[in-house]
C-alpha cells in the first residue's frame, strides 16, 4: 500500500513539473512575440518619423532653393541697371543657381580655411537639423520641349523680345497697329516640328552610341521614326500612325504632363529613358535660351554649325575674362552671321533660319525663366526625392490694379502634381511638385 501511494505521488510530481514546464513554454513564448511585436511598431514608429523628416526636410531644400533663384534674379537686375555701378563677374552670378548645395556644408573644399571649417561646424552644430539633403537647380529653358511639335503650344509671334519686369506696365497697353507685312509671316508646320525632333533624338542616340560600347551593342538598331511615330500619337489624338504595326499601341491623346510619361512610350526601357530624358523638358518655357544650352543640343538644333564653329561658340559664350552673354535674340543671331560659316554675312541665310525656327516652333530667348530643382533628403534609412518646376513671375507695379504674384498669398505648396499653380509670396511660381 506504502508503494502504491508512492507511485501516484511521483506521477502527480510528473505531471505536475510538465504542467508547469509548459506554462513556463507559453509564457515565453507569448513575452517572445509581444517583445517581437513591440519592437516592429517602435521601429515602424521611428520610421514613419524618420519618413516625415525627411519629407519637410526635402521642402526645406526647396525654399532654399527659392531664395537662391529670387537672390539671382536681384542681383542680375541690379548688374545689369547702368547706373548702379555694380560689376558682378558672370560666372560667380550664374553660381547662385547652378551650383549644388549640401547640406551639411562640406568643409573639405579646396582654400577653405580651418576658422572658415570652425564656423561651419558650429553652424551644423547649432542648427540641430537631423539627416542631410542634396538641392540642384537647372535650367529648363536649355532643352528641347517635348509638346513643342503640337499645335497649341507654337509660338506667336510678339512685338517685342522677352519680357521684363520694367516693361510689364507697358505690355498691359494695346501695341499700336503694326503695317501689313509685304510676305506672310512664316507659321508652325507640324511635319518639320517633328523632323526636328527627329533629328534631336537621332543626335542624343548617336552620342550615346559613340561613347558607350555597351550602349551601342543594345540599341545599334533601334528605329528612331518608330519611337518618334509612337511618340507623336502619346500626344496627338488626330495623328495617323506610319506603320500598321503601331495601330494598336496605347496612346494618351493630351500633351505631356510629366517626364515620367515617356517610360509609356515604346519601345521606352530604363536606360534608354535614362539617355533621353535630361535632354527634354514638358515645362511651357517661353524658347530655347542660347545663354544655357547645351552643346548637343545646339547641335540639333542648329545642324549648320561645324564642330569647330560650336567649340568656338561655348569658348566665347562661356568666358570668363568678358561677359560674352547674349542680351537680346538678335545679339545671338549678329553672332551666327559674323561666326558661323553657313550664314556668314548673309541677311538672306539669316532670315530663312529664322522662319525654318518659327516653322519648327523654336524661340530664341536670352533670359532664364523656367526652373528646374530636383532635391534629395534624407534622414537614417528614409529617403525623400522632390521635383519643382518654377517660373520668375514679373511682379507688377503698384497701381497697375492686378494683384501681384509677391503679395501675403499663403504658400500651398503639395505633393499633388495635379494641383494649381502655386504662388511662393517671393516672385516665383511653382507650377508642379511632386515628393516621392
Amino acid at each position: 500500500m506504502a508503494f502504491h501511494r508512492r507511485s501516484e505521488q511521483g506521477k502527480d510530481a510528473g505531471i505536475a513539473l510538465f504542467m508547469v514546464i509548459s506554462a513556463m513554454y507559453i509564457l515565453a513564448t507569448i513575452v517572445t512575440e509581444f517583445t517581437y511585436i513591440a519592437q516592429v511598431n517602435s521601429r515602424m514608429a521611428f520610421d514613419s518619423l524618420d519618413q516625415v523628416k525627411a519629407h519637410y526636410l526635402a521642402k526645406s531644400g526647396l525654399k532654399i532653393s527659392l531664395i537662391r533663384i529670387r537672390a539671382y534674379q536681384n542681383l542680375k537686375a541690379l548688374a545689369s541697371n547702368t547706373g548702379a555701378g555694380v560689376a558682378i563677374p558672370k560666372g560667380l552670378l550664374e553660381k547662385i543657381w547652378n551650383f549644388p548645395f549640401f547640406y551639411p556644408i562640406p568643409t573639405n573644399l579646396p582654400g577653405m580655411t580651418p576658422a572658415e571649417k570652425d564656423k561651419i561646424n558650429e553652424f551644423t552644430k547649432s542648427a540641430e537639423i537631423e539627416g542631410r539633403f542634396s538641392a540642384n537647380i537647372e535650367s529648363e529653358s536649355s532643352k528641347y520641349n517635348l509638346n513643342s511639335v503640337l499645335s497649341p503650344f507654337s509660338v506667336q509671334p510678339t512685338p517685342s523680345p522677352s519680357p521684363s519686369p520694367t516693361s510689364e506696365a507697358q505690355s498691359q497697353e494695346s501695341p499700336p497697329p503694326q503695317p501689313p507685312s509685304p510676305t506672310p509671316t512664316p507659321t508652325f508646320n507640324t511635319e518639320e516640328a517633328q523632323r526636328s525632333l527627329a533629328t534631336y533624338v537621332t543626335q542624343i542616340m548617336n552620342n550615346a552610341i559613340e561613347s558607350d560600347e555597351e550602349f551601342a551593342q543594345e540599341y545599334r538598331d533601334f528605329k528612331v521614326d518608330e519611337f518618334i511615330d509612337n511618340l507623336i500619337s502619346w500626344m496627338d489624338p488626330t495623328h495617323q500612325r506610319r506603320s500598321a504595326s503601331n495601330s494598336n499601341k496605347t496612346s494618351k491623346g493630351s500633351p505631356f504632363y510629366s517626364l515620367s510619361e515617356l517610360r509609356m512610350v515604346e519601345p521606352m526601357d530604363d536606360r534608354l529613358f535614362d539617355v533621353l530624358a535630361p535632354n527634354f523638358t514638358v515645362s511651357a518655357v517661353p524658347g530655347l535660351n542660347v545663354n544655357t544650352v547645351k552643346d548637343l543640343t545646339l547641335k540639333a538644333v542648329f545642324p549648320l554649325f561645324t564642330d569647330d564653329e560650336l567649340k568656338e561658340f561655348f569658348k566665347f559664350r562661356d568666358s570668363t575674362e568678358a561677359d560674352n552673354s547674349f542680351k537680346t535674340e538678335e545679339d545671338f543671331f549678329g553672332y551666327l552671321k559674323a561666326n558661323v560659316g553657313a550664314f556668314r554675312g548673309s541677311d538672306e541665310s539669316l532670315n530663312t533660319l529664322k522662319e525654318d525656327l518659327k516653322r519648327r516652333n523654336i524661340r530664341i530667348v536670352t533670359d532664364e525663366t523656367h526652373f528646374k530643382v530636383t532635391v534629395q533628403a534624407t534622414v537614417n534609412q528614409a529617403t525623400r526625392l522632390l521635383e519643382a518646376q518654377v517660373m520668375v513671375v514679373p511682379e507688377k507695379k503698384a497701381g497697375t490694379g492686378n494683384p501681384s504674384p509677391s503679395g501675403d498669398t499663403p504658400d500651398r505648396q503639395g505633393g499633388d502634381p495635379g494641383s494649381p499653380s502655386k504662388p511662393t509670396g517671393s516672385g516665383l511660381r511653382i507650377t508642379f511638385m511632386r515628393i516621392l
